[in-house]
């Protein structure tokens, strides 16, 4: 018998308009998590969603938080730049 989750999934928006933010999704990063939270929303594990979008467990942990914290917000991605070059200007 599966565990029970140790953090549960804030239900930000009904099953019906998180299948229409699916369906009208052009960013594909997006999409898949999207998809996660679907899977969370049909009482999927974190473990067994991530596995099915192709994440590792922790990974899942992340979006979820966001999730539970900013709703769809949440879920977009936050680059902060990456790592700043080696040459100068020069």
């Amino acid at each position: 018998m599966p565990k029970p989750e140790q953090i549960h999934i804030q239900r930000h928006m009904s099953n019906e308009e998180l299948e229409e933010k699916i369906k009208t999704e052009k960013d594909a990063r997006i999409l898949k998590r999207l998809y996660f939270i679907k899977y969370r929303y049909e009482r999927e594990s974190v473990k067994v969603a991530s596995q099915r979008v192709g994440i590792t467990r922790n990974e899942g942990y992340i979006w979820q938080k966001r999730w539970n914290e900013k709703g769809y917000i949440g879920l977009i991605p936050r680059f902060a730049g990456g790592r700043p070059p080696k040459l100068s200007d020069e």
